[in-house]
């Protein structure tokens, strides 16, 4: 949903996150593998993160909330695995906001040129 890791596991996702303990009835759908497609996956993540309490104002917000959650996870010393990980979520987040840069710029620009 965040666009900051990949989604073609979302029922092993499902899967984990249950035996974690975090319980909702879309990931319990997810876990057991009654998406019908991936864009069924995806409905049922954000209907686990509604259910859960887990939305956010802004994508920016829920991305900052991403990052703080896992981080202390991906700071083990020596993890290639972390390290490439927090180098993606850096690649992730700078591309929204250049994104967001250009369609302002190019709307300031856009307008002054009128």
């Amino acid at each position: 949903m965040l666009g900051l890791e990949r989604a073609d596991d979302l029922a092993g996702r499902g899967e984990n996150w249950l035996a974690a303990g975090v319980d909702a009835p879309s990931i319990r759908m997810l876990a057991d593998g009654s998406a019908r497609s991936p864009e069924h996956a995806l409905r049922l993540l954000r209907s686990a993160a509604v259910e859960l309490d887990l939305t956010f104002a802004t994508v920016q917000a829920a991305r900052s909330y991403y990052v703080q959650s896992v981080l202390p996870d991906l700071v083990t010393p020596g993890s290639i695995t972390g390290a490439k990980t927090i180098f993606d979520l850096s690649n992730g987040m700078t591309d929204q906001l250049t994104r967001r840069a250009r369609r302002m710029l190019g709307l300031f620009f856009g307008h002054l040129s009128r």
